[in-house]
């Protein structure tokens, strides 16, 4: 059962905490005692993380622990809770050594993307609707060391000893469709050969990403730079891009071309700097 120790472990890492108490015999859904509802107003802990007074004062007696998510912690949690959602998460979300084993699934642990991340139950994809949930701003979860009402125990999975936790970005759960060509980001016509050699030239001359190492964010910036600033078609973007970074364990052509489809939908760089 989760005490004072692990919750000041919890906090000490960065995370807003609140007290929820334990599961009891009979206590309906959404009550305090059905092992996830907290007994305090938490509005407040959303926005500041709570003193240390706090924590041991609340934690005097066995509780389990409530992390809020959001931009308060630095975090954003993903809900897997079926072996469906998992293969889902497997497929499309960066791996995080930050997890959570619970009564039916995973939360996997990432942080937060410094833009508003919302609440969503029953992820919506290309494969219909599946048991993954998104806890961000406004939500919370039920940390390691608590006790679920089926009297599952919530146990870490992953790595807790490692700090390279992967920023969320919030195209991974966008629905996946065809993207739509759009004349923010496409260019009205192909690329001569001298821009795709300036971009292969940029690549070259920058260092190639290791899983691990903020592979994530290199990849994504790389690929903002080729189709933004080069104003590289998204084909010719994922071809250079593989040629630089993919061809080596852990990396997937589909991984790749993730990175330049929310490079063209999200980034920010201008479009054509660098044509």
């Amino acid at each position: 059962m989760a005490d004072v120790h692990q919750a000041l472990a919890l906090w000490r890492r960065g995370f807003s905490i609140i007290p929820v108490p334990l599961p009891r015999p009979g206590v309906p859904k959404n009550q305090p005692g059905d092992g996830k509802t907290p007994i305090i107003k938490w509005k407040r802990y959303q926005t500041e993380r709570p003193t240390e007074a706090e924590i041991r004062d609340w934690f005097r007696t066995e509780q389990n622990i409530g992390i809020v998510t959001g931009a308060t912690s630095d975090l954003v949690v993903v809900d897997a809770d079926s072996r469906e959602g998992l293969r889902w998460c497997a497929r499309h979300l960066t791996y995080t050594p930050l997890q959570v084993r619970t009564s039916k699934g995973y939360h996997l642990y990432y942080r937060h993307p410094g833009v508003t991340v919302r609440n969503k139950a029953r992820l919506e994809t290309r494969d219909g609707k599946i048991a993954v949930d998104v806890r961000g701003d406004g939500g919370y979860v039920i940390a390691a060391g608590s006790r679920h009402a089926s009297g599952h125990a919530y146990v870490e999975a992953g790595d807790w000893t490692r700090d390279d936790v992967p920023r969320f970005w919030p195209g991974w759960l966008a629905r996946a469709q065809p993207a739509a060509p759009s004349p923010s980001v496409q260019p009205s016509r192909r690329p001569t050969g001298d821009v795709v050699d300036r971009a292969r030239r940029y690549l070259a001359a920058i260092p190639r990403p290791e899983i691990g190492a903020g592979s994530d964010v290199a990849t994504l910036s790389a690929a903002c730079r080729l189709v933004r600033g080069f104003g590289l078609s998204e084909a010719d973007a994922e071809g250079l891009l593989w040629d630089w970074a993919g061809g080596r364990p852990g990396w997937t052509r589909a991984w790749i071309a993730q990175k330049v489809q929310h490079a063209a939908k999200y980034g920010t760089e201008p479009v054509g700097a660098y044509r």
